[in-house]
C-alpha cells in the first residue's frame, strides 16, 4: 500500500492540478499533474504505484496521455514499463536518463535489489523542451548533478524537482555518475529561473516552496 498526500491543487481553477502518492520501497513521490479544462493528465515519476495512479485518473475522470521521468533512478521509474503498456501512453526523459532504463545497474535496481523491466524513452528531452499538458505546458530544466540527466519541470508557479532539491536537503551526489559542482550549478540555475514564490514538488518528501529553501535550507545558504 502506498501512503497517500493529501491532495494539491493551485489557488485557480484554470491552474495545474498536482497530486501525490508516495511509493515505497524508499519513500519517493509519484506525481499526477492535472490540466482541469482538459481533464488531460501526466504521470511523473510512477516508480513502484502505477496501479494506483492509473486508479485515480479513472476516478477523477482524466485521461493520462504520457509518462514523464525527472531522471532514470529505479525507485521513480519501477513501473514505467508497464504502465505505458497498460496505457500506450508515450514515455519522456531527458536524453542523457533513456540509457538508464534499459540498464539495472545504472538506475541502480542491482544495488537497491528492485527488479527492472526495461523500458524504451518514446520522446527524449533537451533543455527548455516543453510538454504539452491541455492548453498548459511544463518546460524542461536540464538539472545534473544527482544523475547525468536530472532535469525538473517548469509550470506556472510549480516545479517538480525531482532529486534536485527538497525540503531542508538537496540530491545526494555521491552515487555512481553523481557531481557536486554540477549540483551546485543545477541549484543556482533553478534559483535563478524560479520566483521565489514558486512551490516545489521534490522527489522525496514534503511539498515547500522555493522562498523558504532559499531561506532555510542549509545546503543553498551555504552553496548560494
Amino acid at each position: 500500500m502506498s501512503e497517500e498526500k493529501t491532495p494539491e491543487t493551485n489557488p485557480s481553477s484554470e491552474s495545474l492540478i498536482i497530486e501525490c502518492l508516495v511509493s515505497p520501497p524508499l519513500g519517493t513521490n509519484a506525481y499526477l499533474v492535472a490540466d482541469p479544462a482538459s481533464a488531460q493528465a501526466l504521470a511523473v515519476d510512477p516508480s513502484c504505484v502505477g496501479e494506483e495512479l492509473l486508479a485515480r485518473c479513472r476516478e477523477r475522470g482524466w485521461k493520462l496521455i504520457g509518462i514523464v521521468l525527472t531522471h532514470g533512478h529505479i525507485d521513480h521509474t519501477h513501473d514505467t514499463a508497464s504502465l505505458a503498456r497498460a496505457t500506450g501512453c508515450p514515455i519522456l526523459c531527458h536524453t542523457q536518463t533513456g540509457p538508464l532504463l534499459e540498464d539495472e545497474n545504472r538506475c541502480g535496481a542491482l544495488w537497491l535489489g528492485m527488479q527492472l523491466e526495461p523500458a524504451h524513452a518514446t520522446r527524449l528531452l533537451e533543455e527548455d523542451d516543453t510538454i504539452a499538458l491541455g492548453g498548459q505546458t511544463l518546460r524542461v530544466l536540464h538539472t545534473p548533478g544527482h544523475t547525468p540527466g536530472c532535469m525538473c519541470l517548469l509550470g506556472d508557479g510549480v516545479c517538480l524537482t525531482g532529486d534536485l532539491l527538497f525540503r531542508d536537503s538537496v540530491g545526494r551526489w555521491d552515487f555512481p555518475e553523481g557531481d557536486e559542482e554540477q549540483l551546485v550549478a543545477s541549484l543556482r540555475k533553478l534559483v535563478a529561473r524560479c520566483p521565489e514564490t514558486t512551490r516545489l514538488y521534490p522527489g522525496h518528501g514534503p511539498e515547500t516552496t522555493l522562498a523558504r529553501e532559499r531561506h532555510q535550507n542549509p545546503y543553498l545558504l551555504e552553496w548560494l
